[in-house]
């Protein structure tokens, strides 16, 4: 008998299966799409890869204002390839893992008998307890399904060829970084948002930067809008035809649930996904959930700290999730990063005044940062590496720092980071790189 199954290898999954395992658990790990899940296989790892490129792409166009002329001639084919090739790697390197702490792993499809009995390949597994790491599915617009037109953030990647033009339906996390990576490879983007801004569960600064910067780099973006109708040959857009060669729907994902299956053993769910508790259990005490099954956040990082809490629960270490500091990315040109709440007091540091930037050549965002009590309570970063960038304020703000720890924290110079360091300044009137520092309480 193992002491847990995991159902699912994505970034909660296979974490949860070696965390228990390194506390001494015999381990059994179930995956039938590939080890990493969609963050690794169509997500996390692809679309960053692609990030990486598009970011040549601008540096090398943008680089013949500095005296430096280059000519850019993009093989997709080639680029998809080692694309792949990376997804591959980091799979390869999570199965040696797997293997070094052992745990056991099967390529199947899972299923729940009982809260102590999973089958898989047609054979049963007895186990003490269940980990459904199960992840999520995209959601298509009501009316159509998926196909050779209408594409979804899962198989996007799977195209041989750029698209010349595109429609990106959805002004969420995935839709902008969709329609700037594919623009700065030439793919033509409208970028659909029914909202009045983009990344509408997000502060209004946020997605009206992101808005501004995505219009001069040549996307058009249409908000307060809404897709009326798709044929083969266009799309209709608030009355407005638009020629387009492919549809990317990026409006939501729905967990990967078999509610007769949950049904049939008492684990209790809703639309959001299956509910658990701090623990990560379930309304079963030895069923737990993670990641994105649960609803609760749609980001690999959050999935493998619940992994990491499940594993130590299962094991009799007690551990509880803390949600308090969750930095949340989102990788466009710049890139995006925020953490912790984005109320009270605040300050803001341009780009335009540090000198790594300058010396980037790419000057483009800002650091805001927000206070209460002399403690940094919140952090929004839109700059080149936000991504890098946010891992500071977020363990501030974990460990409830005062400002006056991190601005008296000498920081490298020239450096990015500087500048969260200088936003912190700025807020308790100690700015030194803007002029005419003061308290800035607004």
């Amino acid at each position: 008998m193992y002491d847990v199954v995991v159902i699912g290898a994505g970034p909660g999954g296979y974490v949860c299966a070696i965390e228990a395992a390194k506390l001494g658990g015999k381990v059994c790990l179930i995956e039938k799409n590939g080890l990493g899940g969609v963050c690794t296989q169509k997500g996390c790892i692809p679309t960053k890869f692609l990030h990486s490129m598009g970011d040549i792409v601008r540096r090398a166009t943008s680089a013949r204002e500095n005296g430096i002329d280059v000519k850019i001639v993009l093989n997709y084919k080639l680029l998809q390839s080692k694309m792949m090739a990376t997804v591959s790697k980091l799979a390869s390197g999570i199965k040696l893992l797997l293997a070094d702490n052992g745990v056991e792993l099967i390529e199947g499809e899972a299923k729940i008998v009982t809260e102590n009995k999973v089958m898989a390949n047609g054979k049963f597994i007895e186990t003490k307890n269940i980990v459904i790491a199960t992840g999520s599915h995209p959601i298509c617009l009501p009316g159509y399904d998926f196909g050779d037109k209408i594409i979804s953030s899962d198989n996007v990647l799977d195209l041989q060829n750029l698209p010349a033009d595109m429609v990106v339906v959805g002004g969420g996390y995935s839709g902008c970084e969709f329609a700037s990576i594919l623009n700065a490879l030439g793919c033509k983007m409208w970028l659909v948002e029914i909202e009045d801004r983009l990344l509408p569960a997000q502060p209004e600064e946020i997605g009206k930067t992101v808005e501004k910067y995505m219009r001069l780099d040549g996307i058009t973006v249409m908000t307060k809008s809404k897709v009326e109708k798709i044929t083969d040959k266009e799309v209709i857009i608030n009355g407005e035809k638009l020629e387009s060669e492919k549809v990317l729907v990026c409006t939501g994902r729905k967990p990967n649930i078999n509610s007769d299956e949950l049904d049939k053993i008492g684990i209790k769910f809703n639309r959001q996904g299956i509910i658990v508790n701090e623990k990560m259990q379930t309304s079963i005490e030895n069923v737990y959930a993670i990641g994105d099954v649960t609803g609760m956040y749609e980001v690999a990082h959050v999935a493998s700290r619940q992994g990491e809490v499940a594993a130590q629960n299962i094991m009799e270490k007690e551990s509880i999730m803390d949600y308090r500091a969750v930095p949340v990315c989102v990788f466009t040109y710049p890139e995006v990063a925020f953490v912790g709440e984005c109320v009270g007091s605040s300050a803001k540091f341009p780009l335009t005044a540090s000198a790594k930037a300058n010396c980037l050549a790419d000057t483009r965002g800002f650091i805001r940062v927000f206070e209460k009590n002399g403690i940094c309570t919140g952090a929004i970063i839109i700059a080149p590496h936000a991504g890098e960038l946010i891992s500071e304020p977020t363990l501030a703000i974990k460990m409830q720092l005062k400002i006056k720890d991190v601005v008296e924290t000498i920081h490298a110079h020239p450096t990015l980071p500087e500048s969260f360091q200088d936003a912190l300044r700025h807020i308790v009137g100690k700015s030194i790189h803007l002029p005419k520092a003061k308290s800035l309480l607004k």
